[in-house]
This record gives C-alpha cells, sequence and structure tokens, in this order.
C-alpha cells in the first residue's frame, strides 16, 4: 500500500515547537496492579511470539496504508518504549505504527507491535488521553491477549502445530495460515477480548503510565469523554463494540485514582502532542471506513 510522507520540518514547523518536553519525575506507586498470568493452552516461547507478531504486521501492513511520518513516529516510539520499559513485560520490542483511517482505533500484536489508527489521533485532545489508549494496548500485549486469541483460533482451525513447527523458519507457512483465516485485517477484527481481558489492560495500562512519569487520568478523561458518542457514531470501531460500556471504564479508573497517593508532577501536556495535532491537520482528510 502507497503511504503518506510527511518532513521532520514540516512537523516542528507545524506547531513551532522550539524544544522538547520536560521530563517529570515518575510517582511512588502501589504493588495493586493485576498481574499477569499465562495461560496454559498458550505454549509460544517469547521468542516465537515476536516472531508470529513481526509476521503477522507484514502480512497487516500489505492490507492498510500505513503513514510514513518520521517525526511523528519519533514521538509516538518514545512514548511506547517508555510504557514498555515500565510494564511487567519490559524486555519486548515494542513498537508503533500509525495507520491513515479515521476510525477511533487501536490494535496490539503479538509481540510488542502496536497500530493507533489515525482518527484516534484526531479525536484525543492531550498527551496523557493519547497515552492511555496506548498504554492500555501495551497492557493487552503484556497480558498477551491477542496472542492467546489467535492460539485458540488456530487450534480451533487444527493449524496451532503447524505455526509452531514453523513461526521461527524463513517460508510462507505463517502467511498462508493468516490468509486461510481471513487475511489480517479481518483476523484482526475478528479476536474478542473478554471484559476481564479489557479491563485488566486498563488497569496494566494505569500503572504503566504512572511508572513512566504520564498521569493516568488521561483514562479518565478519554473514557468519560467517549461516553457522549456510545450511540450513533460507526467509526468507534472495536473500541465501543466489544469492550466494557465507557461509564463502567470511568468508574473504574476514578476509583483506582483515589487510591494511589502521586507524590511528584506527572504529564498531561506537552509542545510535541501539539505538533503532532497541527501536523495532522495539514493532510488531507483520513478515508473512513466505506471508502476503505
Amino acid at each position: 500500500m502507497k503511504s503518506i510522507e510527511l518532513s521532520r520540518r514540516r512537523f516542528l514547523g507545524a506547531a513551532g515547537m522550539a524544544a522538547a518536553a520536560a521530563c517529570f519525575p515518575t510517582a511512588l506507586l502501589r504493588a495493586d496492579e493485576p498481574h499477569v498470568k499465562d495461560q496454559p493452552y498458550n505454549t509460544l516461547t517469547e521468542e516465537e511470539e515476536i516472531a508470529l507478531g513481526r509476521k503477522f504486521s507484514e502480512e497487516y501492513e500489505k492490507k492498510v496504508e500505513i503513514l510514513n511520518l518520521p517525526a511523528v513516529d519519533t514521538y509516538l516510539n518514545h512514548i511506547v518504549h517508555k510504557l514498555g520499559d515500565a510494564s511487567q513485560r519490559p524486555k519486548w520490542p515494542y513498537h508503533v505504527k500509525v495507520v491513515n483511517s479515521a476510525v477511533i482505533n487501536a490494535s496490539a500484536i503479538p509481540g510488542g507491535s502496536l497500530y493507533l489508527q489515525r482518527g484516534l489521533l484526531e479525536y484525543v485532545e492531550d498527551e496523557n488521553e493519547m497515552v492511555g489508549a496506548l498504554a492500555h494496548e501495551v497492557g493487552h500485549v503484556v497480558a498477551r491477549h491477542t496472542t492467546n486469541q489467535l492460539v485458540l483460533t488456530f487450534m480451533a482451525r487444527n493449524l496451532y502445530e503447524k505455526v509452531k513447527a514453523n513461526v521461527l523458519r524463513n517460508n510462507e507457512v505463517i502467511s498462508r495460515v493468516i490468509e486461510a483465516l481471513g487475511g489480517p485485517v479481518v483476523l484482526l477484527a475478528q479476536l474478542k477480548y473478554s471484559r476481564q481481558n479489557e479491563s485488566e489492560a486498563d488497569m496494566l495500562g494505569f500503572y504503566e503510565m504512572l511508572r513512566a512519569g504520564w498521569h493516568p487520568n488521561g483514562l479518565l478523561k478519554f473514557f468519560t469523554r467517549l461516553q457522549q458518542y456510545e450511540r450513533g457514531r460507526t467509526t468507534i470501531d472495536v473500541m465501543l463494540s466489544d469492550h466494557p460500556a465507557s461509564a463502567d471504564r470511568a468508574e473504574a479508573i476514578r476509583k483506582e485514582l483515589a487510591t494511589v497517593k502521586v507524590t511528584a508532577p506527572l504529564v498531561e501536556q506537552t509542545v510535541q502532542f501539539k505538533a503532532l495535532k497541527a501536523a495532522l491537520k495539514v493532510l488531507p482528510p483520513a478515508p473512513r471506513p466505506k471508502e476503505q
């Protein structure tokens, strides 16, 4: 698929950014976040899971339009690396790319790959709200939610042993398996996280944000504002359709915020985020679902 390019100079100039945002100390944390547990049916090793994610990403990026925005990519990946470092799986190769779509959504791929739909970046209003969405997806990676769902899908079609035997090999077997299951876009859309999975990813993201230096009230703002769109808006895809109600998620975050003691300033807004928003505005409108 074609890509859209935006130079670093244009990105910086769009918002008049002259300096990087200040670094803030991390808050002191409680140790009551969820502790991830591997599922017994998912016997993929770490190396196999990362390889599966890499091959899945290769197929996915053949089907979608990835924005080629070097300065934006650098900014977003810096955030994702900090969140990953603050997670319960800090050594995984976390990275993120932006898909040119008006859908308000994000996706987690096995092994640490994240995809943000452009619609989500245009929807959020400050940095810690955007980081909340990213942290939630990192939470899915950490808890292996996507990988678990893929493993169950492979098992249901008697393909798991075939995947295990070939995922570390330099062949086309995994690509053919993905296509046989409907292709990467369809397969990703059909994966169904449980409400427990979604709530777990919310809380894992909450504590990742705290440790990485962002205020987790971004999650609260995101879910609170999302409530008004829960009916009659087709662009909010999986973010709403299979997730717990935004009101319930907001209330859970509100209760968690009351239990933690923040002893240092945490990031909510930066000039880089403002530059990101300005850069997106100079691009042609993102395709809406019917246009893709």
